[in-house]
């Protein structure tokens, strides 16, 4: 009875000490079915929706304001959040770096709208802001996983 005993008591001592590196390679092991891989379409939305902000930014520092020019823009980023919003959770990064980038053209168009055209000085650091932001999101879909 005594060796039955003991038994069972080894192996809780044996699941109490290794049960949890058991979950832990198990966790790892199905973390690389977790990884996002590169995709060319959203490398093509984000790169020429760079260029698309940075014309309209240039446009801020004019005395007239395209309205329309605005509206086609914000639908395009919406398009490009729905896209990567459903590639699902493996794409999230991607979501929410355009969801900022989304966040700060809104922003940038407010203030455009209530303070009139923008300054030289002033259209440079915008520009500058956006296109870092844009950078990222490049960069980080260029860095993910290329499924040959």
């Amino acid at each position: 009875m005594r060796r039955t005993t003991s038994l069972i008591h080894d192996k809780r001592t044996f699941l109490r000490r290794f049960f949890p590196s058991i979950v832990l390679a198990v966790v790892l092991a199905s973390g690389c079915t977790w990884v996002s891989y590169y995709d060319p379409t959203t490398y093509k939305n984000l790169t020429e929706l760079k260029a698309e902000v940075s014309t309209l930014y240039e446009s801020f520092a004019t005395s007239k304001f395209d309205s329309e020019a605005v509206q086609h823009l914000q639908l395009k980023l919406r398009q490009v959040y729905e896209y990567e919003k459903g590639k699902g959770e493996k794409n999230g990064e991607t979501a929410k770096q355009v969801t900022i980038i989304r966040t700060m053209v809104d922003r940038h168009t407010q203030d455009r709208i209530s303070a009139g055209p923008w300054s030289a000085a002033h259209l440079a650091n915008t520009k500058e802001n956006i296109e870092e932001a844009f950078d990222i999101a490049i960069r980080t879909e260029r860095l993910k996983n290329k499924n040959d």
